[in-house]
């Protein structure tokens, strides 16, 4: 199972590795009064962390605000 697995996960960097070659085309950025010349991967795998740590900060941030609201008064303990 695992060779299987690791067959999946060589053919999915390729496929990757395929298409970003495939799309390594320079992409302007326009943003107020930037403008930048970014390679189209770069670009989305700069959005996917972007995406990711945001996520992150807001999970945990309604996490432990949930934990603020549910946990039992230890003043009146």
């Amino acid at each position: 199972m695992r060779f299987i697995s690791g067959l999946f996960l060589i053919a999915l960097v390729a496929v990757l590795a395929l298409l970003t070659y495939e799309n390594s085309s320079v992409t302007r950025v326009n943003a107020w009064s930037w403008n930048w010349d970014v390679p189209l991967p770069l670009l989305v795998a700069g959005v996917y962390v972007l995406g990711m740590v945001s996520g992150w900060w807001l999970i945990g941030l309604t996490k432990r605000s949930w934990q603020r609201v549910t946990e039992p008064d230890r003043a009146r303990a």
